[in-house]
């Protein structure tokens, strides 16, 4: 069935429940999907707002230009651009399983230098902020990246589980997401605490190479662990990660780490060489406290494609 321009277009970023357009994975918009889980929403429509759970922003230098459903963040590779929200604690422990979805485009990933320079070196996306710590509760960035890398990105997600009993509290999964630079590209982590599963999806699908604590893995998805397991078959027989217990969080930091704000975000926290803020773009970013299923990643990477 053919969609004329018109119809597309009459769609807006905030417009979307048409009733014209036909389901996609049996959702009629992207808020739609999973909508009971999720905590919350940035659409980033020339505005700071948070649309799901009311946090309230301050933002430092943000500016705007063209998303890939509507408006979108720009980051800046001269100027720290960052945006610190208020959060209640109830959302860091919600996410006991949970998903981050968001749309980026860049190509300014870049070595770092000798001291620290914006635009340069590992560029912060999102973080949970834990104020007693150097790392947050949940820290998403792009790592370093350099020519050898061809024309791939390297995502890390670094989550923290203080839970009593987990020996391997730090879990940081790096994701090469390849044919990357300089277009829009979906991605979609999960983990289930029932399972001790993290997934990767990218564009909607399953897959991609990821370096874990024991060894890269291939398909996108391996377990977690409270200890070593010893290898990808957990020869040394241990549990899985089970539930997240992030620390108590009341702050969440958009396109930054939570060390590289002005002040810092964290006790003692100060500027690092190989770390700075977000330089490219971002858009629709989301937290769900599940995981998600495989359908419902494809359904919420179609409608928002399609600008639902």
């Amino acid at each position: 069935m053919l969609i004329s321009a018109a119809t597309i277009s009459s769609c807006s970023k905030d417009d979307d429940a048409d009733p014209v357009l036909p389901p996609i994975g049996g959702y009629s918009s992207s808020d739609s999907v999973a909508a009971s889980n999720l905590i919350a929403k940035w659409s980033f429509e020339n505005n700071l707002t948070e649309s799901k759970s009311g946090l309230v922003g301050v933002g430092t230098a943000v500016n705007y230009s063209a998303g890939k459903k509507g408006q979108g963040w720009q980051g800046s590779s001269t100027v720290a651009s960052y945006a610190v929200y208020t959060a209640p604690t109830s959302i860091a422990a919600a996410l006991t399983s949970y998903s981050i979805a968001f749309w980026v485009n860049t190509d300014s990933m870049k070595l770092p230098l000798a001291v620290p320079t914006q635009g340069h070196g590992a560029q912060g996306l999102l973080s949970i902020v834990d104020a007693g710590g150097f790392w947050g509760g949940a820290n998403l960035f792009f790592e370093n990246r350099d020519p050898s890398h061809g024309d791939s990105l390297r995502l890390k997600l670094l989550i923290r589980n203080t839970r009593t009993g987990v020996n391997w509290q730090d879990q940081g999964p790096i994701l090469w997401i390849p044919n990357s630079l300089n277009k829009w590209i979906h991605v979609t982590l999960t983990y289930d605490a029932g399972t001790g599963r993290f997934s990767a999806y990218v564009n909607g699908a399953l897959g991609g190479k990821m370096e874990v604590p024991y060894g890269p893995v291939s398909g996108g998805t391996y377990i977690q662990y409270l200890d070593n397991p010893g290898d990808i078959n957990n020869g040394n027989g241990v549990a899985i990660y089970g539930p997240i217990q992030m620390p108590a969080s009341t702050k969440i930091v958009l396109g930054s780490h939570q060390f590289t704000t002005t002040p810092p975000l964290n006790t003692g926290g100060t500027q690092q060489p190989w770390a700075t803020t977000y330089a490219g773009k971002m858009d629709e970013v989301r937290i769900y406290k599940s995981a998600l299923s495989a359908s419902d990643i494809s359904a919420l990477y179609q409608l928002e494609s399609a600008g639902r």
